[in-house]
């Protein structure tokens, strides 16, 4: 079965509308603030079957199983930019793309994500159920931005496809905070008189310096990672200021193969200069854009290519900026990045900007 965004998404917020609507099968409503994209796992026969993606705006419910229910247990996932989903374990299979995938072993083998999704126990004989996507404990649903010195999320461990992992020896819980979360490689470094290795997710910097504890010897060998390559990083949160938070990693697992929007990235590094104004310019470099105006510095971002924001509504790829000065965060959607050309679309402000590489 193929899904389409755009009608999933109409009927979602259609069937919604209707005063005391009772709907039967499986049903998923979003309680957020934010649009979620939602994938379910179900077992039929002797197969275990995964489908996605269904856009559900805030407030909004979907129906991805119709009818009486024939199991007790299904399985989701719920996915938003800037949130990590808490899964239980359940692995399923995944791709970008809307789909219908029968079994859910060997998933990056057949050209798939492996991904991780939480149970739903419908009870041992319910026809129908509703189940509530919630807001994270402590969110903010005032709409504002999270608040520049406001502590990173350690999140429970995200969709990973299989990889090489690589551990420290450091214990979990020592240095602070327990933490594991994907995000990118953005290389090993000096930074003002210290030596780290860096990674960028969900708009934050983390730094894990060089025996402060992470020893020297396990960051030493990230050195020749390309930048952009997806990890699983676990460890402990120690201390966080502005957009950098200071990690202890205890284990890094390289997802070999997982790096979807690699070419996107690929094609966005090195300097643009504005197609509007000349005086803008910005420099790429891995998950990290830095603005001059006028030879001046103006401000950094952290970058993070999604398939999908609230405001795209399933339209993406898209390329989600979080300010480091301000901690705003924007999305753009990608219109084009090819010929030496990089067109923009600013996410619910449908304004298009575009800028030339320098070579």
């Amino acid at each position: 079965m193929i899904i389409d965004f755009g009608l999933k998404a109409a009927f979602a917020v259609a069937l919604s509308a209707l005063p005391g609507a009772a709907l039967a099968g499986l049903t998923i409503c979003n309680d957020t603030s934010q649009q979620h994209s939602v994938a379910i796992g179900y077992k039929s026969g002797d197969q275990w079957i995964s489908e996605g993606w269904w856009n559900i705006a805030p407030g909004a419910c979907a129906e991805p199983v119709t009818g009486d229910l024939q199991s007790r247990y299904y399985y989701f996932r719920a996915t938003a930019p800037g949130r990590s989903f808490p899964g239980e374990g359940y692995m399923f299979c995944t791709e970008q793309a809307a789909f219908t995938i029968t079994g859910d072993a060997d998933c990056v083998a057949r050209g798939y994500e492996s991904s991780d999704f939480a149970m739903i126990d419908t009870g041992t004989s319910a026809l129908s159920h509703t189940h509530r996507i919630v807001e994270p404990k402590g969110k903010d649903t005032s709409g504002k931005q999270q608040a520049a010195n406001t502590a990173p999320a350690a999140p429970a461990a995200p969709a990973s496809p299989s990889g090489t992992i690589f551990r420290s020896g450091l214990g979990r819980g020592e240095h602070g905070e327990p933490f594991t979360n994907r995000l990118g490689f953005q290389g090993c470094d000096f930074f003002d008189g210290f030596e780290a290795c860096v990674f960028i997710g969900d708009g934050w910097k983390y730094m894990a310096a060089f025996d402060d504890p992470t020893p020297s010897g396990f960051l030493e060998q990230f050195y020749t990672t390309p930048l952009g390559v997806p990890m699983v990083v676990t460890g402990d949160l120690v201390s966080y200021e502005g957009r950098t938070a200071q990690l202890a990693v205890s284990e890094i697992e390289v997802l070999a193969g997982a790096d979807t929007y690699a070419p996107q990235r690929q094609a966005m590094q090195g300097s643009w200069v504005s197609a509007d104004d000349p005086n803008e310019e910005l420099y790429i470099q891995g998950l990290e854009m830095h603005q001059y105006f006028g030879k001046e510095y103006s401000d950094s971002f952290l970058l993070e290519i999604a398939p999908d924001c609230a405001e795209s509504a399933g339209t993406g790829p898209v390329i989600v900026q979080t300010s480091v000065t301000y901690g705003d965060e924007y999305c753009y959607r990608i219109d084009n990045l090819s010929g030496g050309w990089m067109d923009l679309i600013l996410m619910g402000h449908e304004a298009m900007v575009s800028y030339r590489k320098v070579e």
